[in-house]
C-alpha cells in the first residue's frame, strides 16, 4: 500500500506541476513545518518535521502531498517510539474570509511506520483515512503561516493519531 501511496503522490506533483505551469505558477506552494502526534494505540506524543508541496486549482480547491520524519521519542505502551515516517496525499478546500486569512478543510489517506521498542522492531502503523481543519495567515503575498489539526484514523484495529501542526507557507 505504501508503494502504491507514494506512486499516487508521485503522478499528482507531476500533474500538479505540468497544471501549474500552464496556469499562475503562484498558486503552487510549499511548507516547513513542526507537528506533535498524539497516538492512541501506542500511547506516545511524537513530535515530527514535515514538509508539504501543493497547488490551489480553483480559489476553493486544491491538492497537496506531505511528508514527515521524526524529530523526537516518547515512552508509550511497551517503550520508546518514534515517527520514522509518513507520507499523504490531501484534497483541500479554502474559504477565504478575509483577503489575509483563508480556513482550510482537508481529507486524504496517509501511511505512517513507527519505530517501536526493540522488542517489537519496526512497526507499521499503517494506511489512514485522515480529515482535519486549519486556518492560514497571508503575510504578505508570497508568505503565510499556517496552523492545522489532522485526524488519522488507521485501517483495521490500529487505532487513531492526533495531529497539530504549525508551517511556514511559501508561494512559488
Amino acid at each position: 500500500m505504501k508503494t502504491l501511496l507514494i506512486a499516487t503522490a508521485a503522478v499528482a506533483a507531476l500533474a500538479i506541476g505540468s497544471a501549474a505551469s500552464a496556469q499562475d505558477v503562484g498558486h503552487v506552494y510549499g511548507s516547513l513545518g513542526y507537528q506533535q502526534t498524539d497516538n492512541d494505540t501506542t500511547d506516545s506524543n511524537l513530535g515530527s518535521v514535515n514538509a508539504r508541496v501543493g497547488t490551489r486549482i480553483t480559489p476553493h480547491f486544491g491538492v497537496e502531498g506531505e511528508t514527515a520524519f521524526g524529530a523526537g521519542d516518547d515512552n508509550g505502551v511497551g517503550g520508546n517510539y518514534k515517527l520514522t515516517n509518513k507520507t499523504a496525499v490531501y484534497g483541500v478546500g479554502y474559504l477565504p474570509v478575509s483577503p489575509s486569512f483563508d480556513l482550510i478543510g482537508r481529507v486524504g489517506v496517509s501511511d505512517t511506520d513507527l519505530k517501536a521498542p526493540a522488542a517489537a522492531g519496526k512497526y507499521e502503523q499503517g494506511t489512514a483515512l485522515d480529515y482535519g481543519i486549519g486556518g492560514q495567515y497571508h503575510i504578505n503575498p508570497d508568505y503565510a503561516l499556517r496552523a492545522d489539526y489532522t485526524r488519522s484514523d488507521f485501517n483495521g484495529d490500529k487505532g487513531n493519531a492526533d495531529t497539530a501542526t504549525l508551517s511556514l507557507v511559501k508561494k512559488f
